[in-house]
């Protein structure tokens, strides 16, 4: 067992003489004179020497109390760094990151990529919207062009190409479009121009596929591509995964590149918020690895 004196008294006397005032280490430790005077007496009887000389002129250490201060010191100091290395960090603030996206594209390419924003920015929250919200950070929009109030830019074209079910692959195009429906996407009670703009790319006539099933969604038409129900025309950025493992596969060569894109729109009065910055950089660096 430590045979030490009290470690309140050893810290008034560290304090009383860094200031050699017993006034003055009362204020630096919030007591009274009178509480720093009883610990120094405390501490001499239970040492049996005396630390201090007082006279007229002030307080001094005599020569055991400055035998003494250099141990001490040291013990606080490291007392103090040993606390530190143990204490809690206090949590970090998390910084709010609001995203307005299209719904396929928050789905089928955001969604999938959540767990790598998460390792780079530990910090942010991230709340979703795919809805055209006007209090969001940044927005990612399909368009044609960048917008003029908005610091615009692109980070990927359209590229659309014909897929379907693995069982359908090396099968010719006669055939499949012989037994198999086109799914085409209504927006607005119109149908996209997906396959019209493909059959021209691939040089097809379109009454051959002007038939087949509408949807509302394009997620539901990559779905029922996946189960085997007809061919898709899909843009191959919402199709990685599916791509990836083997659940639809390109049937042919032929592929629309454009005219639309998804762009990153970030209003003049956020381009220099960091967590924008951040998640912009983020964002390119996931366009990046896709090519």
């Amino acid at each position: 067992m430590r045979r030490l004196p009290s470690l309140i008294a050893l810290r008034f006397f560290e304090e009383t003489a860094r200031h050699l005032s017993f006034s003055r280490a009362a204020a630096s430790l919030f007591v009274t004179q009178s509480a720093v005077s009883r610990q120094i007496r405390l501490l001499e009887d239970a040492l049996g020497a005396q630390l201090f000389e007082r006279d007229h002129k002030g307080v001094n250490l005599t020569e055991a109390g400055q035998r003494l201060l250099p141990f001490v010191e040291q013990a606080f100091n490291a007392i103090e760094r040993g606390v530190g290395e143990v204490a809690a960090a206090p949590p970090k603030t998390k910084r709010r990151l609001t995203v307005s996206l299209p719904p396929t594209l928050a789905t089928q390419w955001f969604s999938p990529r959540l767990g790598t924003l998460s390792e780079a920015q530990p910090d942010v929250e991230l709340s979703i919207r795919t809805d055209a919200s006007d209090d969001c950070d940044c927005r990612i929009r399909f368009g044609r062009a960048a917008l003029p109030d908005m610091h615009s830019e692109l980070l990927m074209m359209e590229r659309h190409a014909l897929v379907g079910a693995p069982r359908f692959s090396g099968e010719p195009l006669d055939t499949l479009f012989g037994k198999l429906s086109p799914l085409h996407v209504l927006h607005e009670g119109k149908r996209l121009t997906m396959w019209v703009d493909w059959c021209a790319q691939a040089g097809i006539p379109y009454t051959r596929v002007s038939d087949g099933i509408e949807f509302s969604t394009l997620e539901q038409a990559i779905h029922a591509a996946r189960k085997g129900a007809g061919l898709a025309i899909v843009d191959l950025n919402m199709i990685e995964e599916e791509i990836g493992d083997g659940t639809l596969v390109r049937l042919s060569p032929a592929q629309v590149v454009g005219p639309f894109g998804y762009w990153l729109d970030v209003a003049p009065a956020n381009v220099a918020a960091e967590h924008v910055r951040a998640f912009a950089a983020w964002l390119r660096e996931q366009v990046a690895e896709r090519t």
